[in-house]
Order: structure tokens, then C-alpha cells, then sequence
């Protein structure tokens, strides 16, 4: 079990009880370590283990390995790998009645679901909407700006109600539209993501035996990326382990990338020290790459205390261009002539999934993915966000009628579909007890238009075959695949407009269908329901991560991946670091982001910019080297 691991790595496997906090660098093996510690444990029969990433994609790649040790299912079940909002939903759906939160809750992932709340809000009371406006920039998206303001207060745990105690102006009005939006959303039966953490950490706080009920569950706790925590999860991490000591948190500050999230990696370096008192055990041996990326990774993070185990030299080279056209073209040629004849540090064939562009932002990505699009070499753009939504206009409406179907009070995408179907009238609810669903079953189609009609009968018959069971969403997919997609696509007679939405009624019918697959590998037949569904799209859970082609990863894309090369491109100043890091935090997020970004080569690390790039205008402005080549060219 322990072969070839070193002493520091075997003491962390072997170690069975008490709190432990491993520092690990870039490539010291810290997933490795954390799923041989899993497997450890199963096998002296420690059961029942809880393990927490922060995204989908790793807690994907934990599971693959633990599973690929595992030889029965008996110890399957006896781990749950899951984002820290995976977890937190379950809690607060299970539980959720202990604090007075209604039944059948569901999410409302996507930022205009939620500024519909809002609008209404406005609607409802104009003088509330002339007192917020005064409180923000008028240049700028007020509904934005009052999302962002809702999402800190609920990230620190603050009720409408604590504000109503503060002493400052812009805390008392806001609390206004804070509690209404709270109310709207809870008669909507609807909870945003910020909801999840806040609920579960309320339903461990207020019912203390629920989060002594999990641990008792539960031998052991993991936490993976523990650099990335923020206070707000941190609190339920706490709260959920009140008086349990076997939590083991894994992670590098030197790796902390997601301040603008509120992550601070003083949570696992001090709150986790001096709350749980942890042995602690630091990785420093780099794996993963060559001598020169290795050297080049510490002049951008001159505290880190990684140190290169392989004794090649790899390949670091720095490049610029004139613009960003150029730049892309080498890159890509670049690209070709490694897969034509490989790497000299790379042993066998080099394949395009071990090659990866990564930029600051995706914007830069632009011009690489075109040059890869003309010349057919196949790529991918990493993991989506959470949010999964349809493009064309029928799918839409299908999707906020499953809404509707889950949760006959969601007059949000009630309202959404009858605007979709461009319906000429207004439909009220007869009575409080009244449901949407009702109302959405029997459109008066006399309101419609000729196609609005045809494409409602068609869809109605979808959410009837889902009434019916819930279990047959492929069949009302396929329903949909019939009654709506033109087979007859290469009729020269149909017009633009028309061939695009069938493209896109094809591609979201495909995309619903994976998720719905995805979705049935998770779970048990006979128990599947809408809502669950929907609850795990909306946070990703039923993402099909496409790891085929290079890759062409923002920073944030790429942590906890590694490829054979890496080619990190657009690096100017006012790119990266970004124009926005002035403060001293968000610089040193910036080092710490492109730290992670070299460290993510096993072999060969390219660094290129342009000397000038074409704006938005049409203008060409003249580029400046960032300050990070400068840093590694000393």
C-alpha cells in the first residue's frame, strides 16, 4: 500500500485519528496522498468517510481513483465525495423543516431568475426602488449591484434583521429590499447558491444534534483546496465538527486563487490551527515538473518550498510577438509540430488531451481557439459554470415548465414562459391556493399566435408525459426531438433564422439528455424525481467535463490539473496581473495565480505576449511585458 511513497507521505497515509493539516506544494502528490489516506482508512475498517472539494471536476477525479481501488461496493458507500455545496444542499433539503424552510425547495442558479425577483420588488414598491438607487453608481446595472450587495451579507451570515441594529444608512435601506427579496424568494420556494451555506450552517448552529447526528455518521472529514476556504464555509465546517477532531484539511497558500470569492487561506493556516489544534505535516517534493519550470515557479513565489525530484531540465521558454494574432499562430503551429513529432522530455506519443493554453481571462483564448477551429485540431474549454441553460427559445419553455412542475408556486418562470410564447394577455390566479401549474396546463390558446400554438401543444405534451412519471425525461425528450426538429434540415427554402433555432433546439435536447444521463449514474431508479435533477444541474453535479483536445483553460479553470505542455499566453501588464489587483491582497492573489499557472506544466512551460493588441474600437495599443517575465528573467 505504501510503495513509493515517501516517509512524509506514508506518516499522513498511516495517520488514523486526531486532526491533521497537510501542506502540500504544486505536484507532491496531495491527491494521491488524500485518496491513499480514503483507502487506508476503509481497510481498517475506519467506515463512513466524508470528503469535500470545491468543484465538481475534483471531486470527480477523487472519486475515479478511490474507485479504482475499491473492490466492493460495500466501501463504495462508505465515502461521499462532493463539493462543499453538494453536501450543504443535501443538508438543507433533508433538514431544512428543522428551521422552518418549506418542503420541495429549489434553486435559482441563474442571475436573471433572480433579477426577476427583483424587478417585481421594484414593481411592487417604486419608492423602495428611487431610495436603493440613490445608494449605488447609476452608471452601472442597479439589479447587478443589488444581487452583489445581497450575496456579501449572506456570505457573512447577516439577517435583514441584524441590519435594521447598524448605525449606517446604505445598511438600513438595504435591509428593506434584503427582506423582501428574502420573502419573495421563500414564497417562490426558491433558494439562491449563497442560501445553501447560509441554511446549512443555520440548520447546525440552531439544531446542534443534526450536526452531532453527520459526525457521528461519519468517522473522518476531508477537506481538499482547504486554501480556498472562506469564512463562510469555514463556519459550517466548524459548525458541523462542534466537538469532532478527525478533520483533515490539504491544501497550499501559495495556491490561494479565489479572493474575489472571499477565500482566505488564513482559515486553514491559523483558524483551522487554533481551532482544532491539528498535527501537521508539510509536502514540498515536486513530481510533477521539470528543473526550469520548477525554478521559474519560484521567482514568481519566492516563499514557496517546492523543489524539483525529477532530474530533467524540461523546456522553459519565454516569447513575443507583435500582436495577438501572431502570437496565436505560433502557438497553434506550435501545437502541430508536437503532436507530428513530440516532445524530447516526453516518453511515447504525445496526444492533444496533455497539451494546454491557459489565460487570464477567456477573452485571450479567443484568437488560439479560432486558429484551432480552421485548422481542425480538437480542443476543449475545461468545465462550464454551474448554471446549464438551454439557447433556443422551446427549450426554454420547456425547461421553466419542469420549473413549474416541481414548484407550482414559481411564478417567476410561469411569467418567463408565457413571455417565451409571446402570450397576449395577462393570467392572474383565481385564488391564493391557486397554483401555476394549473394555469400553465390550460393556456387559453386563442392568445397565441399560429406557431406559438403548435409549439406550446408540443411541449405541454412533453410536461404531461413527466406528469404522468417523472422517471421518463428521455421519453419526453424524445417527444420534443419529434415534434420539433425539421428533418428536412438541407431545404434550401428555410430561412436563417429558422435553421438556427432547429440548430439550437438539437443541441439543447442533446444537452438535457446527457444531464438526465449524468443524473441516472448518480442515482437509484425508482427514486428519481424532477426535482432532485434539477436541484443537482443547478450545481453542476450532471456536467459532463470534456477532457478530449487541448485544452484552453482561464487560471481558475486549471487548478489541480497538470499537462505534459503548457502554453500561458496574453501575459501583459494590465492582463496578468490584472488591470484591477491595486491592493496589496489582490496582488498577491495575482503571484499566487501565476504560480499556479506555470506549476501546472509537467515538461514544457511557454510563456508568450504581444507587443501590441487590437481593442475594441479597432485600435491597436501597444502592450508592456508583464512584471511576472520581468520577475523570471532576472
Amino acid at each position: 500500500m505504501n510503495f513509493s511513497l515517501t516517509e512524509t507521505q506514508k506518516k499522513i497515509v498511516n495517520h488514523l485519528d486526531g486532526a491533521i493539516m497537510v501542506t502540500a506544494g504544486p505536484g507532491s502528490g496531495k491527491t494521491r496522498v488524500l485518496t491513499e489516506r480514503i483507502i487506508n482508512l476503509l481497510n481498517q475498517n475506519q467506515k463512513r468517510i466524508l470528503t469535500l472539494t470545491f468543484s465538481n471536476k475534483a471531486a470527480e477525479e477523487i472519486r475515479e481513483r478511490i474507485e479504482s481501488r475499491i473492490i466492493n461496493d460495500e466501501m463504495r458507500q462508505q465515502v461521499y465525495i462532493g463539493t462543499i455545496h453538494s453536501f450543504c444542499l443535501e443538508v438543507v433539503l433533508n433538514r431544512g423543516n428543522l428551521i422552518g424552510l418549506p418542503s420541495n425547495m429549489v434553486i435559482f442558479e441563474s442571475e436573471s431568475d433572480r433579477i426577476s425577483i427583483l424587478k417585481k420588488i421594484f414593481n411592487d414598491y417604486p419608492e423602495l426602488r428611487a431610495q436603493i438607487s440613490d445608494l449605488f453608481d447609476e452608471k452601472r446595472n442597479i439589479y447587478k449591484q443589488c444581487l452583489r450587495q445581497i450575496s456579501i451579507y449572506k456570505s457573512k451570515f447577516i439577517l435583514p434583521e441584524v441590519l435594521l441594529d447598524s448605525n449606517k444608512k446604505f445598511d438600513l435601506t438595504f435591509s428593506k429590499l434584503y427582506e423582501a427579496y428574502n420573502n419573495l424568494m421563500m414564497a417562490q420556494r426558491a433558494l439562491d447558491i449563497d442560501d445553501i451555506l447560509f441554511y446549512a450552517f443555520r440548520i447546525f448552529t440552531e439544531r446542534p444534534q443534526i450536526a452531532n447526528t453527520y459526525t457521528r455518521l461519519y468517522k473522518h472529514i476531508f477537506i481538499d483546496e482547504a486554501q480556498d476556504l472562506n469564512i463562510a464555509q469555514y463556519k459550517v465546517i466548524r459548525a458541523l465538527a462542534i466537538g469532532f477532531s478527525n478533520v483533515m484539511m490539504v491544501g497550499d497558500p501559495a495556491q490561494s486563487i479565489y479572493g474575489f470569492n472571499g477565500s482566505e487561506s488564513e482559515l486553514m493556516m491559523k483558524s483551522f490551527r487554533e481551532d482544532f489544534n491539528p498535527i501537521e505535516y508539510q509536502l514540498i517534493e515536486n513530481f510533477r515538473s521539470t528543473k526550469k519550470i520548477v525554478e521559474a515557479a519560484k521567482k514568481i513565489q519566492a516563499n514557496s518550498n517546492s523543489s524539483a525530484v525529477y532530474p530533467l531540465e524540461g523546456v522553459f521558454l519565454v516569447r513575443s510577438f507583435e500582436n495577438e494574432k501572431l502570437e496565436a499562430k505560433w502557438v497553434v503551429n506550435k501545437i502541430e509540430s508536437l503532436l507530428e513529432h513530440g516532445s524530447a522530455w516526453v516518453e511515447g506519443v504525445l496526444k492533444s488531451e496533455n497539451i494546454a493554453v491557459i489565460a487570464r481571462n477567456k477573452y485571450i483564448l479567443s484568437s488560439v481557439s479560432e486558429i484551432l477551429e480552421q485548422k481542425n485540431i480538437p480542443y476543449n474549454l475545461g468545465h462550464s459554470s454551474r448554471s446549464v441553460e438551454s439557447e433556443s427559445n422551446a427549450i426554454k419553455i420547456f425547461e421553466a415548465g419542469i420549473r413549474v412542475i416541481i414548484n407550482p408556486f414559481d411564478n417567476v418562470h410561469f411569467s418567463q414562459i408565457l413571455n417565451l410564447l409571446n402570450y397576449k394577455d395577462v393570467i392572474e390566479k383565481s385564488n391564493e391556493n391557486e397554483f401555476y401549474l394549473n394555469l400553465l396546463l390550460n393556456i387559453d390558446l386563442s392568445k397565441l399566435e399560429p406557431e406559438y400554438q403548435k409549439l406550446y401543444l408540443a411541449i405541454k405534451e412533453s410536461w404531461e408525459i413527466l406528469l404522468n412519471n417523472e422517471e421518463n425525461f428521455t421519453k419526453a425528450i424524445d417527444v420534443l426531438n419529434t415534434k420539433l426538429v425539421n428533418k428536412e434540415m438541407n431545404n434550401k427554402s428555410i430561412n436563417e433564422e429558422i435553421e438556427t433555432e432547429q440548430f439550437f433546439i438539437q443541441k439543447d435536447l442533446e444537452m438535457w439528455k446527457i444531464n438526465w444521463k449524468n443524473y441516472c449514474n448518480q442515482s437509484v431508479s425508482g427514486q428519481r424525481n424532477l426535482a432532485h435533477f434539477r436541484n443537482l444541474v443547478s450545481i453542476g453535479k450532471t456536467y459532463s467535463f470534456n477532457k478530449s483536445g487541448v485544452s484552453l483553460l482561464t487560471v481558475h479553470g486549471s487548478q489541480g490539473l497538470e499537462y505534459d505542455v503548457v502554453f500561458l499566453i496574453g501575459i501583459t501588464e494590465g492582463v496578468f496581473p490584472d488591470y484591477r489587483a491595486k491592493g496589496e491582497k489582490e496582488t498577491r492573489q495575482e503571484v499566487n495565480n501565476m504560480f499556479v499557472a506555470i506549476t501546472r506544466a509537467k515538461r514544457e512551460c511557454y510563456i508568450t505576449f504581444p507587443l501590441s493588441r487590437k481593442m475594441p474600437w479597432g485600435d491597436y495599443r501597444p502592450q508592456k511585458a508583464s512584471r511576472f517575465i520581468e520577475l523570471i528573467e532576472l
